[in-house]
């Protein structure tokens, strides 16, 4: 019988210390940290590999008149004296689920991430948006997120990247009367309110017009291999863009 209550007491005393832990410390963040060795192992890349062949020559071409033009019209009709400041808080993949499009990276509210901040690869390169945070890590959505929405500017005509999953993006609600070709280069557009004005998302990729349609759409070939990047740079906008 006494030795049932000791072991009952010491049951409890285990319980009370697990309960005390959980309280104290994000479970997620416990977990993230206890994990980040193995997954940062499991998913290293080789630091060899480009992200793609043409993404400086993408980076470079979205420097574009397009965007300064973009940026003068949004300047002068909404008033807007300055572009939104920006400042780059660096991060690190540590997992990456394909299934449901998001990455876990290594910089957290400790870091200044916020949630809805814009998250890049090279220079201008989106890839997604903050949308979970703890104190050291953040989950990220990936533009690929199923039905997630985009708005894009291809050659100063606004148009919709929707998210299919997996990895793959559409571009959508192009008008069927303008010009749209194989390799024009896909920017964001701040027009709705997402993300910062021109971005890179990827380019058009096999453009067709549907019938009775009065839109075009394409493939989106997108300007990195999420097996090949390691790294990312979490855009500290002065704003948060709209969800």
């Amino acid at each position: 019988m006494k030795i049932f209550t000791k072991r009952k007491i010491l049951v409890f005393f285990l319980l009370l210390v697990v309960f005390f832990i959980l309280n104290i410390f994000n479970t997620k963040e416990l977990f993230y940290s206890l994990s980040e060795n193995f997954q940062l192992s499991l998913w290293k890349v080789n630091s060899n590999c480009d992200l793609v062949e043409d993404q400086e020559l993408i980076s470079l071409m979205a420097e574009n008149e397009e965007l300064q033009r973009e940026n003068k019209f949004l300047k002068d009709s909404l008033g807007l004296k300055d572009y939104p400041e920006v400042s780059v808080i660096s991060g690190r993949i540590i997992s990456k689920d394909y299934l449901s499009d998001n990455i876990l990276i290594n910089s957290g509210s400790k870091d200044g991430v916020k949630i809805g901040f814009p998250v890049v690869i090279g220079n201008n390169i989106l890839i997604g948006r903050v949308s979970e945070v703890y104190n050291n890590y953040s989950r990220v959505k990936l533009l690929s997120l199923k039905d997630n929405l985009t708005d894009v500017s291809i050659n100063g005509i606004v148009a919709l990247a929707k998210g299919k999953g997996s990895e793959v993006i559409a571009l959508e609600m192009f008008p069927r009367d303008k010009e749209l070709k194989e390799g024009d280069i896909i920017l964001t557009s701040s027009l709705g309110g997402n993300y910062p004005a021109g971005l890179v998302i990827g380019k058009v990729k096999n453009p067709k017009k549907i019938d009775n349609e009065p839109f075009q759409i394409s493939e989106i070939e997108k300007a990195y291999n999420l097996f090949s990047i390691d790294r990312v740079s979490i855009l500290k906008v002065t704003q948060i863009f709209n969800d």
